[in-house]
């Protein structure tokens, strides 16, 4: 075999499963496959070369086959396997994150779930493994570095890839400049815009050394317009969104970049607010709402369009907001 032939840029590399999840099938960078079957963990071990935009096999079962490179779907000796990708959600344990891990994990990829409150994050874990998938709960506090880092770690000690981050971790804690609330001021730099660039900087440089990867960041449609009370929060959010652009400006074709911005949705964000006028108006606005699991099938789209799609920007809003 020429190993000049198999490179960690190649779309197949990770891991694949048929729907059943009975087949896994890995394919290495290093240009090894393996492939178990029910409880064996290897039942096929080989090796396969890159061929142009295909994937040829030659292993001791005496077949061989290919797969298109436009497409998640591999074709390997008359079975149809996806591709499972390892996703991180941070803020996991409520709104958004929570019906992202949800939605995520019954399509068949293992969730990494980062947050505080681990006694939620336990919870979740529990409800995705009786319905089948895979999760890991990860104490993180995104503000952290450290902690990001920490996160990322363990993502790779139980899994081995990191494919997804969904950086998710937000507060909004709204309120007039003139309140002068310094400290929640703070807080929504410190978790909006810090906590991105952690969980950029914890997890970027092994999609960068696999070949692969996604960034997903949750901003906000107040990254486009600002409100009274809510200049601080969309200043914030504004930053979140032109960090992802910088990001996807600046990676290689191999690793995509996706901003999906939620209007009005369904969560505990409005429950920082302290300041009472700011509380007061958050009444009337976000009388009309969609879901939180309307965000997740947004991050869903973009995280299984096929390798040759980057979905960078999604909108998603109720359709009373205006």
């Amino acid at each position: 075999m020429n190993e000049d032939t198999t490179t960690t840029t190649h779309p197949y590399v990770g891991l694949w499963v048929t729907p059943d999840g009975r087949i896994r099938h890995e394919l290495r960078a290093d240009g090894r496959y393996v492939e178990a079957r029910g409880d064996r963990e290897a039942a096929y071990v080989g090796r396969y070369e890159v061929s142009g935009d295909h994937v040829e096999y030659v292993d001791d079962t005496g077949f061989t086959a290919d797969g298109g490179f436009r497409d998640d779907v591999l074709h390997h000796a008359g079975m149809v396997l996806h591709r499972r990708k390892v996703v991180l959600v941070t803020g996991a344990s409520s709104g958004i994150g929570r019906a992202t891990a949800l939605r995520l994990a019954a399509a068949g990829h293992p969730v990494v779930l980062g947050a505080r409150r681990t006694d939620r994050l336990d919870t979740l874990v529990a409800e995705i493994e009786v319905a089948g998938g895979q999760a890991l709960a990860v104490p993180l506090d995104v503000t952290d570095a450290a902690s990001a880092r920490q996160f990322a770690e363990a993502a790779l000690a139980r899994f081995g890839r990191i494919d997804v981050l969904v950086a998710n971790a937000g507060v909004m804690p709204l309120s007039p400049l003139a309140a002068g609330l310094v400290e929640e001021w703070d807080r929504m730099i410190d978790v909006n815009v810090r906590g991105l660039l952690h969980s950029i900087a914890a997890t970027l440089p092994t999609m960068l050394a696999q070949g692969t990867g996604h960034v997903v960041t949750i901003a906000s449609v107040g990254a486009f317009e600002v409100s009274p009370t809510a200049a601080v929060y969309c200043g914030t959010k504004y930053a979140a969104r032109a960090i992802t652009e910088g990001l996807r400006q600046e990676s290689p074709r191999s690793v995509r970049v996706t901003t999906v911005s939620p209007g009005v949705t369904d969560s505990e964000l409005a429950s920082t607010i302290t300041d009472a006028s700011a509380a007061a108006a958050m009444v009337a606005y976000r009388a009309d709402s969609v879901p939180a699991d309307a965000i997740a099938r947004a991050v869903a789209y973009a995280v299984d369009e096929r390798p040759d799609v980057d979905v960078n920007e999604v909108v998603v809003r109720p359709v009373g907001q205006r």
